[in-house]
């Protein structure tokens, strides 16, 4: 019983590391998108929401979740300024 818990454990914490990769996988691609094409810049400040952000993003080939971004929304650009609005 307790060597199931321990191969659980380990999944959960395997998942969690994936996952975790997966999101600075995606910031990295936002901050690189913003750096090659400062132009998309402004359309993601005036967004009214996290949704639409999300949205214009997967426009340009980046999957990230609404919630991910609302949590990361400062560190997104290198000014360190909430990056919209909603």
């Amino acid at each position: 019983m307790a060597t199931d818990n321990v191969h659980t454990n380990e999944s959960v914490l395997e998942h969690a590391r994936e996952h975790a990769n997966d999101v600075n996988k995606a910031l990295e691609a936002i901050k690189q998108l913003a750096a090659d094409h400062p132009e998309i810049v402004e359309p993601i400040r005036t967004a009214s929401s996290t949704d639409d952000v999300r949205r214009i993003l997967h426009d340009h080939g980046i999957e990230i979740s609404s919630e991910t971004l609302w949590l990361h929304r400062g560190v997104l650009f290198t000014d360190g300024q909430p990056t919209w609005r909603g």
